[in-house]
């Protein structure tokens, strides 16, 4: 039987002072795309990859166990490292008996999770009247090789005394936890951190909560706190990405990012300018502002942010009612300008305006220069 408390699982790495080395986290079991990004960067064996968790869990796709088992063959590779994430210890934290709640939870409301995967590959039925003792006693066994997969990864990997990679956060380096879970699941770390000893590079918070005036999923790199944030929000925010951070080699010490995403491309025909709000506003993901409604066009509201004042389009589907007050659980006030030719990520099209993303960068633009030809 898996045990409830994983002790923190520590590796220290002397590698070579020449070689490349990647990094990237919450992937979310989307496999298509991660894939794509190794081949948009390149990865060869010649490359360190470390994988910061949260392979599987969240992502539209029943690909979770696919997901899994594909890490665990890449895991096989000597320049290969996957470490755990909070999302990749689902089975231990909601397996035990005592946690039938947090089972059907999952299973059945979130039904994004590789326990649904199992049960499908397995032909069993979920219920809320399901024998779970039964169900968690035959992929126990059937599934043993993921379930010593998931213990057998790292939580805190340190790279030559210069780099230290974890999951969620970890406050001091010197005093590491005896149990892995608060590692894991750090929110908000880059915010409530204190400056590190070694450079950091967490995953597990999307970068753009990180952020009050603009939506960007991109990578947080800050030299002076030497933290290094890089969940892009896959699968979790509107606008979500797979980020690549890339260490040229370890003597040089120079960092870079590239970013992939699963959102229809689109080559725009058009330049379409637009001016700069005067106080930019990005609702952070998951986060209830308080909003006044104005006015609704088609698939928009017109609310004003009760917290900075500032008005603004929002997605209606983004809008939610609580006890006669609305609240918007993510948007941003900035229209996206773009230039003939620009390559854009189109998030959701609606009327009418539409959410895309440019450069990391989420935002509106009017629905009518996605239509119109040339």
């Amino acid at each position: 039987m898996i045990e409830l408390k994983k002790k923190t699982k520590i590796k220290r790495l002397n590698l070579d002072l020449n070689r490349r080395l990647i990094f990237v986290s919450d992937m979310h079991g989307d496999l298509i795309t991660f894939k794509e990004g190794l081949e948009e960067i390149n990865f060869n064996d010649n490359d360190y990859l470390f994988i910061i968790g949260d392979m599987y869990e969240k992502g539209d796709l029943t690909y979770n166990l696919k997901t899994a088992r594909y890490f665990m063959e890449l895991n096989k590779k000597e320049n290969v490292f996957c470490m755990s994430g909070n999302c990749d210890e689902v089975l231990r934290f909601i397996l035990p008996k005592e946690a039938h709640k947090d089972f059907l939870y999952y299973t059945l409301v979130r039904k994004r999770s590789i326990i649904n995967d199992m049960a499908l590959e397995m032909r069993y039925p979920l219920g809320k009247d399901m024998d779970v003792e039964d169900f968690v006693e035959k992929i126990q066994d059937k599934y043993a090789d993921i379930f010593e997969f998931m213990d057998s990864l790292d939580d805190i990997i340190i790279i030559n005394n210069k780099i230290v990679l974890v999951h969620g956060g970890i406050d001091d380096i010197d005093n590491i936890p005896p149990y892995a879970i608060s590692l894991l699941k750090y929110d908000n770390y880059y915010n409530l951190a204190k400056p590190q000893k070694l450079i950091t590079i967490v995953g597990h918070y999307p970068t753009r909560n990180y952020r009050s005036d603009v939506a960007c999923q991109n990578p947080i790199l800050d030299f002076n706190k030497k933290i290094f944030s890089i969940d892009g929000g896959n699968h979790l925010v509107k606008g979500g990405q797979i980020n690549f951070l890339m260490l040229h080699n370890l003597e040089s010490m120079r960092f870079s990012y590239l970013y992939v995403d699963h959102y229809e491309k689109h080559v725009m025909n058009y330049t379409v300018s637009y001016d700069e709000p005067e106080d930019k506003v990005n609702f952070t993901y998951g986060s209830q502002n308080e909003v006044e409604i104005f006015e609704k066009d088609l698939d928009f509201y017109y609310v004003k942010d009760l917290r900075t004042k500032t008005r603004m389009w929002v997605q209606s589907s983004n809008v939610f009612e609580s006890n006669g007050k609305y609240y918007c659980y993510e948007g941003s006030n900035t229209f996206l300008s773009v230039i003939k030719g620009d390559v854009i990520s189109i998030v959701k099209k609606a009327k009418p305006y539409s959410v895309i993303k440019k450069n990391g960068y989420v935002g509106l633009i009017e629905t009518k220069y996605l239509e119109y030809d040339l």
